[in-house]
């Protein structure tokens, strides 16, 4: 049997509690099984937000993975990898994907000629030309393209999602199996590697803001954390006139400490404002920065990153009537909404964020990315962490003590 390292959640037995933590092991090495699988050894993977709700054992992700039958699930769904192996419809598909890139490169049009697809699959060099090429990452949420949301063009929300890294084995490994069609490939010299890595996670925050037109706007992002300073840094980019971005010191996770470690890159990534609501004065001047600087009217869209009540609270409050307040954050337990009052009467349009548009926002985030967005990431400092796979605690504990931004496991 060959084995690979892995970081994996174990599942507890029946009547028993979710486990803190996660666990560093051996499991078996993933193979190509049915024809359209694609086998991928992991160059780098990030930590998402989600991993340390898992790694916490938070109420929401519990429920997520509920379903698992098998005794411990590899996390991680953010990943750049190298290809090793794909069956014979993946090759197919890679072949294809491979095509669609030759109008950007003369070794690939070199290596592709005049042939199709179907042709390019059958050459035993396809496989070693993408593995020194390119780099590759997938879409994460395998969907069934069946359900109705599939075939109406929302296939991030298909009734049959199973998301890798949560629901069946991810990135945090040395090798990794997922279907061709949700692989995407860029030229090592189109997009960082380091950048791949978390591009899953960019999308998020590109489908967050993609969800409302910023383009001379006013908007606000409620939390910076990894996910938030990403917003401010995409709408930026898309061409949002204001931003006011909040956040709350607590505890050891001093002011003095937001300031340095997130506001700091807040700003350099396009914040116009920060304020830290967990202080009362700070709080109020947030309320009245954005009313003063909108004329009283408020702003156009709310981007709510941070997964807490107390900032859907803010987001009524600095909401313009007709705006829009898009949801991306995953709070725990209940909240009670005045629907008449916040709502209805205000005219409030509401977004649910999951994902990523497939593939819309994957077009949106790349052309974002290749205009200078990934450069910015690179520049300013956003990769805080860069670790061997054994030292996983580590990153987590960086990112739950607020000293990390973005982390990357190198197997």
């Amino acid at each position: 049997m060959n084995l690979m390292k892995a970081v994996v959640k174990i599942r507890p037995e029946p009547g028993q509690e979710w486990p803190k933590g996660l666990e560093f092991v051996e499991r078996e090495i993933p193979e190509v099984r049915e024809p359209d699988d694609v086998k991928l050894k992991v160059v780098a993977a990030g930590i998402c937000g989600t991993d340390v709700s898992v790694y916490n054992a938070k109420e929401s992700l519990r429920e997520e993975m509920s379903g698992l039958t098998a005794p411990n699930v590899v996390l991680g769904h953010e990943f750049c990898g190298k290809i090793v192996d794909a069956g014979p419809m993946g090759r197919r598909y890679l072949a294809k994907l491979l095509l669609s890139k030759s109008s950007q490169s003369a070794q690939v049009r070199k290596f592709v000629k005049m042939r199709s697809a179907t042709e390019l699959a059958r050459d035993k060099r396809l496989l070693s030309f993408l593995h020194d090429r390119f780099n590759a990452t997938a879409e994460m949420h395998l969907t069934c393209g069946t359900c109705y949301q599939c075939r109406h063009g929302e296939r991030h929300v298909c009734h049959n999602t199973v998301i890798k890294g949560i629901q069946a084995d991810g990135a945090f490994a040395e090798y990794l199996v997922v279907p061709a069609q949700n692989i995407l490939l860029y030229g090592e010299d189109e997009i960082p590697a380091e950048i791949v890595a978390f591009m899953d996670a960019i999308g998020n925050a590109t489908h967050t803001v993609q969800s409302v037109l910023v383009r001379g706007k006013a908007v606000a992002v409620l939390g910076c954390g990894v996910q938030g300073l990403m917003a401010i840094a995409v709408a930026r980019q898309m061409g949002a006139a204001r931003i006011y971005a909040t956040d709350a010191s607590h505890g050891e996770f001093s002011h003095e400490k937001l300031e340095k470690k997130r506001f700091r890159v807040a700003k350099r990534f396009g914040a116009n404002h920060c304020f830290d609501v967990n202080i009362d004065r700070e709080k109020e001047r947030f309320y009245k920065t954005v009313m003063q600087e909108t004329r009283d009217t408020g702003v156009d869209a709310v981007f709510e990153m941070s997964g807490n009540y107390r900032a859907y609270e803010d987001a009524f409050k600095v909401v313009r009537k007709g705006g829009t307040i898009s949801l991306l954050g995953l709070p725990g337990g209940h909240m009670v909404v005045d629907f008449s009052k916040d709502i209805i009467f205000r005219g409030i349009t509401i977004h649910g964020i999951i994902g990523r548009r497939v593939f819309e926002t994957w077009d949106v985030m790349t052309d974002l990315l290749k205009r200078g967005l990934a450069r910015k990431f690179i520049n300013d400092g956003f990769i805080t962490h860069d670790l061997p796979l054994e030292e996983f605690e580590e990153g987590f504990n960086a990112i739950m003590d607020g000293d990390a931004l973005k982390v990357l496991l190198r197997p």
